[in-house]
């Protein structure tokens, strides 16, 4: 199913370039398959509640986050059906309490992460689906840093791991080594697909510190824009819109999922 609705605008308004060009597209992969997922759904790692709010408007959504700061914030959007703080790895819900679970870049920061996915099979009804976006193993050789300092003969590696543990990236699978941990789980992998090129990558990459003035705006006022009509984001618009619009490659440092629990 595709979707008229357009992701990218809004979260320029919102996020700092680097998370507008990022959630803007996974915005759209997931809300092409919302309608198609039955009520009620757990979100793992529901963070501020921005994405369930843009994504998944009208859905009665259960939020779960270890953050108590972003869960007082989503709870202020009233987006969420109900909002619990807890681990992934001991989720406070019956077996079989939800028809749908979705998780949107989270598992990537999760440890342990085989128990969080046990506990995503556990509170999913049978047949139920969960639904994923998630760090592929070629995000840090496709960064910006690690291809110009590959180019002057240096180590690029070393700041592929540097960004990834900046980033608090400790699951970076191949398609292959994410399929294995959903199947040991107890989830079939239903379909994937990658997204984002190696090109919107560097660009990603680089926007990083395009973008710091707006982390200090954001420790100062609880916000990402001082002045969203008016930002400058706007002007990155007609290039971030290509990537925004670009047909998925072969392969990618990101992967979407749709995963099944066995009926």
């Amino acid at each position: 199913m595709t979707t008229d609705r357009d992701f990218l605008r809004p979260h320029l308004l919102t996020l700092p370039i680097h998370r507008a060009m990022l959630r803007a597209v996974e915005a759209r992969l997931f809300a092409e398959i919302a309608p198609d997922l039955p009520e009620p759904i757990v979100d793992i790692g529901s963070g501020d509640g921005t994405f369930v709010e843009i994504a998944f408007p009208g859905k009665r959504v259960f939020g779960i986050d270890p953050i108590r700061s972003d869960t007082h914030e989503a709870l202020g959007r009233g987006v969420y059906a109900g909002l619990s703080v807890a681990n992934g790895a001991h989720l406070p819900f019956p077996d079989a309490s939800f028809a749908s679970a979705i998780s949107n870049c989270v598992l990537e920061h999760v440890v342990p992460l085989a128990e969080t996915l046990g506990e995503v099979a556990r509170v999913l009804r049978p047949g139920g689906q969960f639904v994923t976006s998630v760090v592929g193993n070629r995000f840090p050789q496709d960064l910006l840093g690690t291809t110009l300092l590959n180019a002057v003969g240096l180590d690029g590696s070393r700041y592929g791991r540097w960004f990834n543990t900046l980033s608090y990236h400790y699951n970076t699978l191949s398609v292959a080594g994410w399929s294995a941990r959903f199947a040991a789980a107890g989830l079939e992998v239903v379909y994937h697909r990658p997204y984002f090129s190696s090109a919107a990558l560097k660009l990603f990459d680089f926007s990083h510190y395009y973008g710091v003035p707006s982390l200090i705006t954001r420790r100062l006022t609880g916000r990402w824009l001082l002045s969203p009509p008016l930002t400058p984001n706007l002007l990155w618009e007609p290039l971030l819109r290509r990537i925004y619009e670009a047909p998925p490659g072969e392969d990618g440092p990101y992967y979407f999922f749709v995963c099944r629990k066995p009926a």
